[in-house]
């Protein structure tokens, strides 16, 4: 035996608490692959065990004692980066028959890495085998889906198992897991100098005694090739060991040390197979005292025995698929797993009384923009893992969804593969029946659904989501039948679906992921980008995030084994490698454009070379390649719609906008709706899409054949867009006029700027209104003008009502206007009247002033007589008479002043008095009499207002 690494020895020599990877305890082994130990462990984080796990160690040096003390080199750079890579690839492959990876532990320092595996406990097909013999059939058929399935996703992910073999298939509680893996870049050793490496020669191999099958092909390396007489063997130094085990070993590998590939583990497929139903490997021939193991079958210089000579109760269509598996070259064999699978599942279905034949050739493998059904499913290629994920999802969960984006694939995935594998038992033995029920909900998901349901539940239109349930239930008892419900295009529920038809279906969905009820299941299909507002929908969130299963589009490496594949199925191959490489390249650039490449290549199929059985290079440049094919093909119906017929354009563009929904996802509508919307130019549009295979027929009318036509077309694409705006408003339009319809009085008709817009959608014409929004347009319009005149009666009255009391108002605001008016002009009469007298007290004053003047010189009684009378005079006052003697008459009353003022100081004694002249404005009078005997006074002039 060659030792392991010397990094994994070192650590397996550690103490029992020390021998540690990672969080992984290693406790005790549980075998050995090649060089790579296999322990069982225990994962803990902080003293607490999170679970147990089988872990599988790989050296990052170079195995075997040859490289000891030498140091790192490129090479072994590369090889340590190789390990890791594959390792991390590994970890990335899912499916219910593949044994779950953990996590990959790294212990740089000792150069160790592990793959941390789920631990499966069951039992393994060699002990079944060691304690049956051989299997049935059915037994064989079934556990030879689930590894092809299994080797399908293995092989998808670029990876190849190199050991299957029944001691690495263990049956867990029904279902067949592949445990084991290797790496295959652990398992080479760091290659020596160029020149120390030979050409291999292709082994001879001697017969062996039986009792080395199952041996290791480090067994064989270590010697088992030279035994025998005339055996001749390659240089195992500079090849490094064989990875596998004797019996099961590719006889490539094991005669020319070629790589392993995928058909490797085919032909190791085969070999189980054959054990399975002849209860011996296929190398083991009838010997003197025994079996002895053929070195010729070993080593591919001769075929195995036909599986009927050995086991002659096989089916034959599974014997002869089995010798293929075994034939010693690989290019005589299967080469993708897919294919075997999906073989073996047509056994199983004529070996149940149900034989299929594939769709005819004029059909072809491919669907172009439409699904793939159930009638599809043996030319329905690339999706096995996907398949059985759905299927494992569906075994624990009552509902599964499919989430995926647009074009991923979604509805052909579950109508083609997941429906038909659940109606074959992949969900166990009981029921042993199953139905299929398939709805797209659309504006009525209720009626949707019990539609659906009728056929097998009579009354399930009358019935509420909890008695639908109940009755699934006893039926699925009652008649041991199953029922498998799918509901395509969940995203509707979101869209176009009734409030009441949501409500309903959500409902219903929620009852049933209760609990997986045995004999009852549900698939639905979802679009990735309508998750938030499904998730939005109450309780539905939780089961969709429970039971999703991610969809995503189909790589470029894996179209081209599809389209081998599908072609294959036919007879037919491509032209020429340089073709393959070609449509390599352009389906690199459009891989995830699934529908468009589907349609690429039915647009290529159909351009097929039927005499010489081949595709063409010049088929593929009639369509005009792979990428741009639907937009041409599209663009070229519309182009020939048009031509010569006035008004198709317009006609066309209606059709399709009314097949679409304003976010932007496919609708359904009934021929007689489109006709009556878009006229004969309408319906003869609607046939011309759907001869161009643009438009299908969908359960109540018709819809665009895939949403990719929205993402791929340009023109529609704009179309939609532009169109965008108004036919939200329409959308809103007539669910307003349908609440209205339903119920005047609780819908308020639209008024101001939401009725003008209305208005103007229905005048332009471009989209319908339907007689309803119409109706409920005109109610809004009519109580516009009522609210109108009932504000103008309103206005009038005000008015009416308000003039008695503005005519009184206005007589009165006039009467004050006048009497302020007359104030005013009384004020200024008044003003100049006051102006007046001044300026006749200033001119009296003057000339009092100068007469003053003139009577300082000549201050006799005479002259100042003469100057009283002068005065007089001017002042108009009538001449007094002579005074006469006597004693003086008592002077008037003196007239009362304007103002108080204090009285002058008395005149000092000896001084010359003044004149005083008092003059009475408003009443004239002569002075009194003066005494002769009284001094000369001085002259003062009063004014009185």
């Amino acid at each position: 035996m060659i030792p392991v690494a010397p990094s994994i020895a070192r650590l397996l020599e550690r103490p029992d608490p020390e021998r540690r990877l990672g969080p992984f305890l290693l406790i005790e082994p549980l075998g050995r692959g090649g060089f790579a130990p296999v322990w069982l462990a225990r994962e803990s984080y902080g003293g607490t065990e999170l679970r147990t796990a089988a872990v599988k160690l790989f050296a990052l040096d170079a195995p075997g004692p040859d490289l000891a003390g030498r140091g790192p080199s490129p090479a072994a750079a590369l090889r340590r980066r190789s390990v890791i890579e594959e390792a991390r690839l590994l970890c990335q492959v899912e499916h219910p028959s593949v044994v779950r990876f953990y996590a990959l532990p790294v212990d740089e320092e000792h150069g160790v890495i592990g793959l941390a595996m789920e631990h499966v406990a069951g039992v393994s097909l060699d002990r079944t085998l060691a304690a049956r013999g051989t299997l049935t059939a059915a037994e064989t058929l079934d556990l030879g889906i689930a590894i092809a399935s299994a080797l399908a996703a293995v092989h998808r992910a670029g990876l190849v198992h190199r050991d299957v073999k029944p001691a690495n298939i263990v049956d867990a509680a029904g279902v067949y897991k592949l445990i084991d893996f290797g790496i295959a870049a652990a398992d080479a050793p760091i290659p020596r100098a160029p020149a120390a490496v030979r050409e291999p020669e292709r082994a001879r191999l001697a017969d062996l005694p039986h009792a080395l099958v199952r041996s290791s092909g480090t067994t064989l390396a270590a010697g088992i090739l030279s035994a025998g007489a005339g055996a001749t063997a390659a240089p195992t130094d500079a090849l490094g060991p064989i990875f596998g085990t004797l019996g099961y070993i590719d006889p490539v590998v094991l005669a020319t040390r070629a790589p392993a590939a995928p058909a490797s583990d085919l032909y190791a497929l085969g070999a189980t197979l054959f054990e399975c139903l002849a209860g011996r490997v296929p190398a083991a021939l009838p010997a003197a005292g025994g079996l002895s193991l053929s070195g010729e079958i070993l080593d591919g210089r001769a075929r195995p025995p036909p599986l009927l000579e050995v086991a002659p109760g096989a089916p034959r269509a599974l014997a002869r698929l089995v010798d293929a598996l075994l034939s010693p070259e690989r290019r005589d064999r299967p080469a993708w797993a897919e294919p075997v699978a999906i073989a073996l599942e047509q056994i199983r279905g004529e070996l149940a009384g149900g034989e299929r034949a594939l769709p005819p050739e004029s059909v072809g493998p491919f669907r172009g923009l439409g699904r793939f059904d159930e009638a599809d499913r043996d030319v329905y290629f690339g999706r096995r893992s996907e398949v059985a994920a759905a299927v494992e999802m569906l075994r624990s969960r009552g509902v599964a969804a499919l989430v995926g984006p647009s074009g991923s694939g979604k509805s052909s995935l579950a109508r083609a593969g997941v429906l038909p594998a659940v109606g074959e038992g992949a969900l166990g033995a009981w029921p042993p029946r199953w139905d299929r029920a398939v709805a797209e909900p659309g504006a009525d998901p209720r009626a949707a659904v019990t539609a659906a349901l009728s056929p097998f539940l009579p009354r399930a239109p009358g019935l509420l989501p909890e008695e639908i349930v109940a009755a699934l239930t006893a039926r699925a008892q009652a008649e041991e039948r199953g029922l498998i419900l799918l509901l395509d295009q969940l995203e509707e529920l979101a869209t176009v679906a009734s409030p009441d038809g949501r409500e309903f279906t959500v409902a219903l969905l929620c009852r049933l992921a209760e609990h997986a009820i045995p004999g009852v299941r549900v698939l639905v299909t979802a679009r990735r980008d309508w998750l938030d507002p499904l998730l939005a929908l109450g309780p539905l969130g939780k089961v969709l995030v429970r039971g999703s299963v991610l969809i995503e589009p189909i790589s470029e490496l894996a179209w081209v084994a599809v389209l081998e594949q599908a072609l294959a199925a036919y007879g037919y191959t491509l032209e020429d490698d340089a073709l393959k490489e070609e449509l390599t390249a352009e389906l690199k650039e459009a891989a995830s454009a699934m529908p468009l490449v589907q349609f690429a290549l039915t647009e290529l199929w159909d351009k097929r070379d039927a005499l010489n059985k081949k595709v063409t290079r010049a088929g593929l440049r009639a369509i005009g390649g792979i990428a741009g094919a639907l937009e041409r093909h599209a663009d070229a119906t519309l182009r020939a719609l048009a031509e010569g017929r006035p008004g198709a354009a317009e006609a066309a563009r209606a059709v399709l906008l009314a097949l679409t929904t304003p976010q932007g996802t496919r609708a359904t509508r009934a021929r007689a709706e489109l006709a009556r919307g878009a006229g004969s130019a309408g319906e003869e549009a609607l046939e011309a899409f759907e001869r161009a295979r643009l438009v299908v027929a969908a359960d109540g009318g018709v819809t665009l054949a895939h949403e990719s036509l929205l993402a791929r077309w340009e023109r529609l694409r704009a179309w939609v867009a532009e169109a965008r705006e108004d036919r939200l408003l329409a959308e809103e339009l007539e669910r307003d006029a349908a609440r209205w319809g339903a119920s005047p009085r609780d819908a308020t008709p639209w008024r101001g700027r939401r009725l003008a817009f209305g208005e103007a959608l229905r005048r332009r014409g471009d989209l319908r209104v339907s007689p309803r929004a119409a109706a409920f347009l005109d109610a809004g319009r009519r109580a516009e003008r009522r609210a109108a005149l009932l504000g103008a009666g309103a206005v009038a009255a005000v008015v009416l009502a308000s003039a008695g009391f503005g005519a009184a108002y206005l007589r009165e605001v006039r009467a004050r206007e006048a009497e302020v008016l007359a104030a005013l002009r009384k004020e200024q009469a008044s003003r100049e009247l006051a102006e007046e007298q001044t300026r006749n007290v200033q001119k009296a004053q003057d000339r009092i002033d100068q007469l003053l003047r003139d009577l300082a010189d000549s201050p006799t009684k005479e002259a100042v007589l003469a100057l009283q009378e002068q005065i007089r005079q001017r002042a108009g006052a009538p001449p007094s008479a002579p005074a006469p003697r006597g004693p003086a008459a008592p002077p008037p009353p003196a007239a009362p002043a304007p103002r108080d003022e204090p009285p002058g100081p008395a005149p000092a004694a000896g001084a010359r008095p003044g004149l005083r002249v008092e003059t009475d404005w408003a009443e004239s009078g002569p002075p009194p009499a003066q005494p002769s005997a009284a001094p000369r006074p001085a002259l003062d002039v009063e004014t009185t207002w």
